[in-house]
């Protein structure tokens, strides 16, 4: 960054008024003028709110209290393979050149730049976007035209600056890099933070000057345990930089089926805590002049009490056969206490105070084999849980239970 753009973005900073004198960024003084230090009083500088890409937030609550993404900052989107990550990308992708996506630009239409290394445009990304409902001529591809090389690809930090300009010159909203780390210039040691971040606060810089915000998608790594940062590849350069984290995790429900969980792990600028939501990756044919192409697309679904950090939290209790140790014991101890059975409302109740998430106390039930008895009709109906002990010592008083 020139002093020139120092300058610039730091006239954006404190607004109509004229900025200090700065020296310029390098830490090297301009010649004949003497190193200093320029202190700045916090009164003076003009506190902004922060804008969102994306806010949730519903109609009763707050304004953008539920804000998940904010604009002009590095995001991350990580998880296993076959997760949906790059479905969500479409999806997010679709939403802002339709103007479709809730928060700042809603009603507001505007440029992708969709830069990928791992799959064919022409059978798979632009198939997604299509079935994803993108508008196809906000979408761009992005290639490196150099003489010096032949297969020049986009790299970072070199191709920064030219990113920017693009992305100020086509009205452009968001950058998906799939996956980021791919694009750091391979001189670069991708298992030092301190050089990973050399490449990407430049990228940074550039988002917040031309007015884009940096989608990242990024894989899971198998060690790290339950937390969803702690397990993204390159999460110690990731860490200062990022302002959001989108994670994404599969588990498997009680009737042996697969759900598929979304969860806000990092919010830097925001709440965390807000709600998980379901989705599932729906196939999704597409029409082409050469014929049918079979794709798949992100389809958001309803808010979910299960968060990925939960998810993780089973694995790492050893949650290969069965539900959890930890929420095993909880579920054990607490129909213990209260005589063997309690109403499934109340457990589950009782379990969210507890950070256990249904689904897991669903496994949970499962594994300590408890039976569960309908009692009442209509909207008086409720479930009751019994271990398999109090199920005898009760008896049953209408005849066969019906039991799950």
């Amino acid at each position: 960054m020139t002093a020139t753009d120092f300058d610039a973005a730091a006239a954006r900073f404190w607004g109509e008024e004229e900025p200090p004198a700065l020296e310029p960024d390098d830490g090297v003084p301009a010649q004949g003028t003497p190193r200093r230090l320029v202190l700045t009083p916090a009164s003076s500088i003009r506190i902004k709110p922060v804008r969102w890409l994306w806010d949730t937030t519903p109609v009763d609550a707050p304004p953008t209290s539920h804000g998940r993404v904010p604009l002009n900052s590095l995001g991350i989107a990580a998880g296993g393979p076959g997760l949906g990550k790059s479905q969500f990308a479409g999806w997010m992708t679709a939403r802002i050149t339709t103007g479709t996506l809730p928060g700042e630009l809603y009603g507001k239409p505007r440029g992708v730049i969709y830069a990928a290394t791992e799959d064919s445009w022409s059978m798979t990304i632009a198939p997604r976007l299509v079935a994803a409902g993108a508008d196809m001529d906000r979408v761009f591809r992005v290639d490196v035209v150099d003489d010096e090389e032949v297969h020049a690809r986009l790299t970072l930090p070199k191709d920064i600056s030219l990113m920017g300009k693009a992305a100020e010159e086509y009205s452009v909203a968001l950058l998906v890099a799939d996956p980021l780390l791919s694009m750091i210039d391979s001189s670069i040691n991708d298992y030092r933070a301190a050089e990973v971040r050399s490449a990407l606060e430049p990228l940074v810089a550039a988002a917040d000057r031309y007015n884009f915000t940096i989608l990242g998608l990024a894989h899971f790594t198998k060690a790290g345990g339950a937390d969803p940062l702690s397990r993204v590849a390159g999460s110690g350069a990731f860490g200062q930089l990022i302002r959001s984290l989108i994670a994404f995790a599969k588990e498997e429900a009680e009737d042996g089926t697969e759900q598929f969980v979304m969860s806000l792990e990092k919010n830097n600028l925001g709440r965390l805590g807000l709600p998980s939501h379901s989705y599932v990756i729906q196939p999704a044919t597409v029409e082409t002049p050469e014929g049918p192409s079979y794709v798949s697309r992100f389809v958001l679904g309803p808010e979910s009490t299960t968060s990925v950090r939960e998810v993780m939290r089973n694995e790492s209790n050893g949650e290969s056969g069965g539900a959890g140790s930890e929420v095993v014991e909880w579920l054990s101890g607490y129909l213990t206490d209260l005589g063997g059975s309690e109403e499934a409302r109340e457990i589950k109740k009782a379990a969210r105070a507890q950070t256990f998430s249904d689904s897991a106390v669903d496994r949970a039930k499962k594994k300590l084999g408890i039976r569960s008895k309908q009692q009442g009709f209509g909207k008086e109906r409720t479930s009751h849980w019994f271990l398999p002990s109090a199920w005898v010592e009760e008896g049953q008083d209408d005849g066969s239970p019906h039991t799950s």
